[in-house]
């Protein structure tokens, strides 16, 4: 067992149960419109496509995507405290195991892949191999969408280093350039800014985007450039190249 394992093995109990509390269906519907926002608009029409949570967690997001109607979606995640979790919630297709092997001989298996908090669990070395399984178990034209850490954050080094199992932070150059190496294209990066759904958020949201322009305008006054994104995280969507040979 390496040092990661054992965390993972006590995950709910050392790490998330601490950050958002008690798991229960209704605080997972909390998170509904968080995931409409940041996810809804990229999502497909087609409800028959087999998509992958991978991390899935508790399950929460699978759930969602159930109930938006995506029946074929399902989950993987190595923390058996968490996939009991989601056992224990009702909540179908969630399954225990190592990602990398999951995918390991899914060959062009799936339409849609989501990798939300995950790839930041990885050294270089392991996400290299672990984005060309992903590309080798997508479709042709198959979706991964992730959400990970941004580097360009002032911030960063508080969802870095706020997890021990974390291995990097990305910035939106270094995720393009890591996508591409696997065969990736058409690669679009995207802040993930405060969600409006009240009065409080409101606020939050047009003071961040006040900030977002003192920091632009701090870059333009370096570097000539004033793009940049600043949100802690940020959403990646991408398709496999469609003249992509299997890689592995």
């Amino acid at each position: 067992m390496n040092y990661k394992d054992k965390f993972y093995t006590r995950y709910v109990t050392s790490h998330t149960k601490s950050l958002y509390g008690e798991t229960s269906l209704e605080e997972i519907k909390k998170q509904f419109p968080i995931w409409q926002t940041y996810f809804g608009k990229l999502l497909p029409k087609n409800k028959n496509i087999k998509i992958l949570d991978l991390g899935c967690g508790n399950g929460g997001f699978v759930y969602w995507l159930h109930k938006k109607g995506f029946e074929f979606a399902v989950g993987i995640d190595i923390s058996e405290e968490q996939v009991g979790q989601a056992r224990k919630l009702g909540i179908k297709n969630v399954f225990q195991g190592d990602a990398k092997e999951f995918l390991k001989n899914r060959n062009e298996e799936y339409d849609l892949i989501f990798a939300r908090d995950f790839l930041e669990h990885f050294s270089k070395e392991e996400i290299l191999g672990l984005t060309d399984l992903i590309s080798n178990s997508l479709e042709d034209g198959g979706v991964l969408i992730a959400q990970i850490p941004n580097a360009e954050n002032l911030l960063w080094g508080r969802l870095r280093h706020g997890d021990f199992t974390h291995d990097i932070s990305f910035t939106q150059q270094s995720i393009k350039q890591l996508l591409k190496v696997s065969r990736f294209d058409e690669i679009k990066v995207f802040p993930q800014r405060p969600v409006v759904h009240g009065v409080k958020s409101l606020i939050r949201y047009i003071l961040w985007r006040i900030i977002e322009i003192i920091l632009g305008f701090c870059l333009l006054i370096e570097t000539g450039s004033s793009k940049g994104i600043f949100t802690q995280n940020i959403l990646v969507y991408t398709k496999k190249d469609k003249n992509t040979k299997k890689i592995l």
